[in-house]
């Protein structure tokens, strides 16, 4: 199905192509992604949202994707062949009560060669719970694929879409009996021996090997690239240096640390205390790397079934880093299939076991 690229300010244009694609008889359901930039208000967009009956599912990203380049405003449409069974989630419910709205809503949603999809508030205390809530209830069988909402700006605000309006710390999932092959990979490496957070607080690490978390990143990072950081420059060098946390037998979980205050790190997403991690480092060459390497893991997956849609996933802090680079690793995920997608605020994929958020990843899906 043709994926549909609306421009920004254009709400006649919105409104023929969601009308027409609630009138195609091909179409059981739609993804809906507005970049941040130019995003329109929740009151203009409602009302055009609550005239659709397919179920539609999404969020307002820093980003998106489509055709294989970078758009910074818009809305990105992608028309679904299959129905997905959707859910709006209070982000602010405790495990219990998510998992007993799932009984409800999600009772005949448990089919092995399924898919989940899920977007989430990225600024959310509440996505750690989500997420373990969802694996407790579908467990293995559904491939999981999703990404955090909301704005560089690093400021929460309604940014989840379905159809009823756009929500404040919510997610939004939808589950379809629907087999999907997914890649995912980063391409950075560890330039650190293995470390061991001894103390946290929510996103914040404060202690590794019992000493103060920032006075052990700073001598490795200032070390291997002869940088110093002061008072203003923290994200401009640590954006070329994340954490890795261990996982047995499979690519590390990348996590992005974004400032530092009292010698603690804050980071996007959760690290547990107890947990090993590895200072990253990268470049150009072994991102781009990284890139060709998820959508090799998916395209071998894929070799059994007939795609459709290539969908892509890719963390904004990989544009941050690419820079002019961007439209190369673009162009790597798109050299049989144009890609479309989003720049996300942390990637969601179960590429070998449990599902997690990554960051600084890239995640490829065809369908």
């Amino acid at each position: 199905m043709n994926k549909i690229y609306v421009n920004p300010n254009n709400k006649s244009a919105l409104t023929f192509e969601l009308l027409a694609l609630e009138n195609d008889k091909n179409v059981r359901s739609i993804l809906f992604f507005m970049a941040d930039e130019n995003k329109y208000p929740s009151e203009e967009i409602t009302p055009l949202l609550k005239k659709i009956t397919k179920p539609i599912i999404g969020g307002i990203f820093p980003e998106l994707i489509f055709n294989g380049e970078r758009k910074k405003e818009g809305i990105v449409l992608i028309p679904l062949s299959f129905t997905l069974t959707t859910q709006l989630i209070d982000l602010s419910l405790t495990s219990e009560k998510i998992f007993k709205q799932l009984q409800i809503t999600q009772h005949q949603s448990t089919q092995a060669n399924s898919c989940l999809f899920v977007f989430l508030d990225a600024f959310s205390n509440g996505k750690e719970v989500l997420l373990e809530t969802l694996f407790n209830f579908f467990g293995i069988n559904p491939t999981y694929i999703g990404g955090g909402a909301g704005s560089l700006s690093f400021n929460q605000f309604p940014c989840i879409i379905n159809n009823t309006g756009i929500h404040e710390n919510a997610a939004v999932i939808g589950w379809a009996n629907k087999q999907i092959n997914i890649g995912v990979a980063h391409g950075w490496e560890s330039i650190s021996n293995p470390l061991k957070v001894t103390e946290t607080s929510q996103n914040k690490i404060k202690s590794i090997n019992w000493k103060p978390a920032f006075q052990v990143y700073k001598e490795i990072v200032e070390h291997h690239s002869g940088k110093k950081f002061n008072e203003t420059n923290f994200f401009d060098i640590a954006k070329s240096y994340p954490f890795g946390i261990s996982k047995i037998d499979e690519e590390k979980v990348v996590r992005d640390p974004f400032k530092t205050t009292k010698n603690s790190i804050h980071f996007i997403d959760y690290i547990p205390e107890g947990a090993y991690v590895e200072i990253l480092h990268g470049n150009i060459k072994s991102l781009l790397k990284g890139a060709e390497i998820a959508k090799e893991k998916a395209n071998i997956q894929n070799l059994i079934t007939k795609t459709e849609t290539l969908f892509c996933i890719d963390c904004i802090s990989r544009v941050l880093y690419l820079n002019d680079n961007l439209q190369k690793e673009l162009n790597i995920v798109s050299k049989h299939s144009k890609a479309t997608g989003i720049f996300s605020i942390g990637e969601i994929a179960n590429s070998e076991s449990i599902v997690e958020i990554y960051n600084k990843t890239i995640v490829t899906a065809l369908w």
